[in-house]
């Protein structure tokens, strides 16, 4: 077995993180090659001379040449794997490691805590995990160590490889196969940890670094760090140092000159095909040099493109003709009939009206005496009561009728102006027609009485003009056809003209473009000629010294061959190295890319207990090798902070930890396993680490391993959660000081106090029971306290009774009794009436039954002749604090 899978891994990532069709066939041989002797190649680097470069010109001469083009690697990178179990079910474990004796373990529960002191066998347990779903162990890899070699137990001599059963995704019960990209960020490790917080950060690269560490990509750094740039230096890629090459030129000196000039005409032929290739590119018009030499000259039989160009240009139109559409003469003739029929209807109702007008001024005149002589009419001076029609009100209905007529009047003259201007501009429209007609020679017959297109108008001999409009307008509307085929004829010499005159631009372009292309083809035709010229002339005496070295020439062409084989092995070389430093740089990036807001929450979450400054409006995590990750605190929201720079060592530590959880609920992974990981946090976080993986949400559905040699640790852990839920969701393992080195474990015994208060009620050892109520009610009222104080100002009042000493058990539970009450009053809820009645039981019972707060109290003391407990009053205590303990964990 390969000394180092995981980094053979990581490269083959590489090779796959790009399709096979981006490498050429010598950089897939270099794959091949690399693949096929990767240990011998990570294990040497640029020390000691350069030994890696010294072992690749040793395997290009003896194993290039049967080395396949086609790539012998398949399958997908990490970034394309997908997690595919839902779940670890058991693990059988014999002679692996510390474990010499056959171990099994069922992972019946979302929760696997697994404590023991250092050297007790955690580590070889999580090893046995990592073996079973990597197919290394990191630690072996890290050493160079055979993983064969480093399983073997020592006591028995013997390494078996342990046995992993998991549910996949169609839940069946299956074997794991060993999959380092579906598995590796399934472990998070204490010293990938430790190393992200020490590596100095003043340096986007250090930070790159940080991330690598953290990621666990610091031996595919070191590997990629040992191939050097200069590989060049150590395999021939220089013809003219090769011995035949240089026996042969102690020979050649006489004829140096005639060599000389081949070699530089054939290198400026050469250079010629690329300037023809450059030209060809740059001409764009994706055709060979030949063909653009005749789609711009022609031939004898076809004129080229340039005179082409010159004949469009002489042919192309240079009038265009301005006139009104048929459509607008249409609508303006019918505006005109509209016109006249309104005009002849009012002018008909105004001469009706004409009589009536001479009587205006009497009705004014009577509208003006009305002021002097309202009470009797004015000319027979008859009372206004007794006449027929009241003659003042006979007077204004009749000036209100001539009113209307002025109004009439006004009107003609308005439609009278329109007739006129409308019917000018038709008669223009027309003549327009006529003209353009006769400039193109038509074939369009027009029938126009000629007084009728040169009358004149105005405004006030409309009346007279009334029929000839109308017979104007009655010949527009005969002669439509005409007008029809004539604007036809007039859109296409207009269109002629619009795409002429673009066109003619065009052309004018084309041809300055091709001009100059013609010119490159002209010049690099005439040097091609007389460069051939000249090697021909050369070649003719080195005829004779070719036949009289024969043997030297053929020795000489060997050596070429090799060294072109060198030069495309160190073009493959520096181009996949380029590819190989470019990923790595990458890398970190890309596997930590969306996980701004999850690294956010995580680290809030864990931090939860700290200032409100201290925590993260955001942040920013690199997407490319030169950024850094970028920190905005709550306190000042829209300023961006280094965040490797401005946080504390401690705070460092929680960020590479919330990166790490952030990965594994981006991808969905539903394993997690802490291999010591707590003892990388400092205590300030070790609380908010305990909330984070018992109470997050993202965390809900995955299933946790955790090992720690802290006991506290997990024992606050073990009573984060309720003790009814306690059952469904924890395991405990104790791995207890080995004997013999034999590891021996308990999964008995636990620190979850409720728990064990249960399991010595039910044996009705009470003593033992209400030892665990104490702690337990400790343990609920530092969980109660914080977790109203993330919602209140949760300040309680207690009692010390000595300076520097701690508040007792009875002074908290009274305090935060009295805080709730006064809350509930406060607020009018009642969620916390079941608290309060717990508590009031609880506290009261100091004074209304003395002796069972001495039982809850005195169970933690050792006294002579103690008076027995009462088993229901235990029971009932116990149970009270199993409620509390339920009530807390829900605010």
């Amino acid at each position: 077995m390969s000394k180092n899978l995981k980094l053979k891994n990581d490269f083959q990532n590489f090779t796959l993180s790009n399709d096979s069709k981006l490498y050429t066939p010598d950089e897939i041989k270099l794959i091949n090659l690399i693949i096929k002797n990767f240990d011998s190649i990570a294990e040497v680097g640029t020390a000691g001379g350069n030994r890696r470069a010294k072992l690749f010109k040793d395997l290009l001469t003896n194993y290039w040449g049967n080395i396949s083009p086609e790539l012998v690697i398949t399958g997908n990178n990490w970034e394309g794997a997908t997690f595919p179990i839902k779940q670890l079910k058991k693990i059988e474990i014999e002679n692996f490691r510390g474990f010499s004796n056959q171990f099994f373990h069922d992972f019946t529960k979302q929760y696997t805590l697994i404590y023991g002191t250092n050297g007790s066998g955690k580590t070889s347990f999580c090893e046995a995990l990592e073996y079973s779903l990597l197919g290394y162990i990191s630690e072996a890899e890290s050493k160079r160590y055979d993983s064969n070699k480093y399983i073997v137990n020592v006591a028995t001599g013997k390494g078996q490889k342990p046995k992993l059963t998991v549910i996949d995704k169609n839940d069946a019960e299956i074997e794991v196969s060993a999959s380092p990209n579906s598995y590796h960020f399934c472990f998070i490790e204490k010293n990938r940890i430790d190393g992200f917080a020490r590596i100095s950060a003043n340096t986007p690269s250090n930070q790159t670094q940080m991330l690598s560490t953290l990621l666990g990509l610091e031996d595919l750094n070191q590997y990629v760090s040992g191939f050097t740039e200069n590989i060049e230096n150590y395999i021939n890629t220089n013809v003219l140092e090769g011995v035949k090459y240089k026996e042969l030129a102690q020979k050649t000196k006489e004829i140096d000159a005639d060599r000389a000039s081949i070699d530089t005409n054939n290198n400026n032929v050469i250079k010629l095909q690329s300037e023809r290739d450059l030209f060809i590119k740059e001409s764009k018009l994706e055709m060979t040099f030949e063909e653009i030499d005749v789609y711009l000259h022609g031939t004898s039989e076809k004129n080229g493109r340039l005179f082409e160009i010159d004949e469009e240009i002489q042919n192309i139109s240079h009038v265009h003709y301005e006139s009104n559409g048929l459509k607008y003469i249409t609508e303006n003739y019918e505006e005109i009939l509209l016109a006249l029929k309104e005009y002849n209807q009012l002018k008909e109702v105004l001469d009706k009206s004409k009589d009536q007008i001479s009587f205006k001024q009497l009705f004014s005149a009577l509208k003006e005496l009305k002021s002097i002589s309202e009470d009797k009419c004015p000319a027979c001076l008859t009372p206004i009561d007794l006449v027929v029609k009241n003659p003042f009100n006979h007077a204004a209905e009749k000036l209100s009728e001539l009113g209307k007529l002025a109004q009439l009047e006004e009107r003609i003259e308005l439609i009278s102006e329109e007739i006129v201007s409308k019917t000018t501009r038709l008669i223009s429209d027309i003549g327009v027609k006529i003209k353009f007609a006769k400039e193109l020679s038509a074939s369009v017959q027009f029938d126009f009485t000629q007084h009728l297109l040169y009358q004149e108008l105005k405004q006030s001999n409309i009346k007279n003009k009334v029929i000839d409009i109308e017979a104007l307008i009655n010949e527009v509307k005969r002669n439509n056809e005409s007008l029809e085929v004539l604007e036809q004829l007039l859109n296409f010499k207009n269109l002629e003209y619009k795409n002429s005159s673009e066109k003619k631009n065009t052309l004018h372009e084309e041809k300055k473009h091709l001009k100059g292309l013609s010119d490159k083809i002209k010049n690099i035709q005439t040097q091609e000629s007389t460069y051939k010229k000249l090697i021909s002339d050369a070649q003719v005496k080195l005829q004779e010294f070719d036949k009289s070295n024969e043997t030297l020439l053929r020795e000489v062409e060997i050596e070429k061959q090799q060294v072109a084989i060198n030069k495309e092995f160190v073009d493959a070389y520096k181009s996949l190295l380029a590819k190989l430093k470019r990923y790595n740089l990458e890398l970190p990036g890309k596997l930590i890319s969306n996980m701004n807001e999850l690294t956010r929450d995580f680290y809030n979450e864990i931090n939860k207990h700290d200032s409100d400054f201290e925590l993260l409006e955001k942040i920013e995590l690199p997407t490319k090798p030169e950024d850094r990750i970028t920190a905005y605190f709550k306190d000042n929201p829209t300023k961006a902070v280094d965040a490797l720079h401005v946080l504390s060592e401690g705070h460092v530590r929680c960020l590479g930890l919330s990166l790490l959880l952030s990965k594994i609920v981006r991808d969905n992974i539903n394993i997690i396993i802490f291999d010591d990981v707590v003892n990388a946090i400092d205590d300030d976080h070790r609380g908010g680490i305990r909330e984070v993986l018992v109470n997050s949400q993202l965390l809900n559905n995955k299933q946790i391993i955790l090992t720690s040699h802290a006991e506290e640790f997990i024992k606050d852990l073990e009573n984060q959660v309720g003790k009814r839920q306690y059952d469904k969701l924890i395991t405990r393992i104790t791995f207890l000081p080995p004997e013999k080195r034999i590891l021996r474990t308990d999964n008995i015994s636990t620190s979850h106090y409720l728990t064990n208060a249960k399991h010595f009620l039910d044996r009705s050892q009470r003593r033992d029971c209400l030892r665990y109520c104490r702690g337990a009610l400790e343990n609920i009222n530092s969980l109660l306290w914080s977790r109203l104080g993330r919602t209140y100002n949760a300040q309680i009042t207690v009692q010390i009774r000595k300076p520097k000493g701690l508040p007792d058990t009875m002074s908290t539970s009274q305090g935060l009794s009295k805080f709730i009450k006064n809350l509930k009053k406060k607020e009018g809820s009642v969620k916390f009436d079941r608290i309060i009645e717990i508590y009031d039981y609880l506290t009261g019972l100091e004074t209304t039954n003395q002796t069972a707060w001495n039982y809850l109290n005195k169970g933690t003391h050792e006294e002579e002749e103690m008076y027995e407990f009462d088993s229901l009053i235990v029971k009932k205590i116990y149970e009270n604090l199993e409620n509390l303990d339920n009530e807390a964990k829900a605010v």
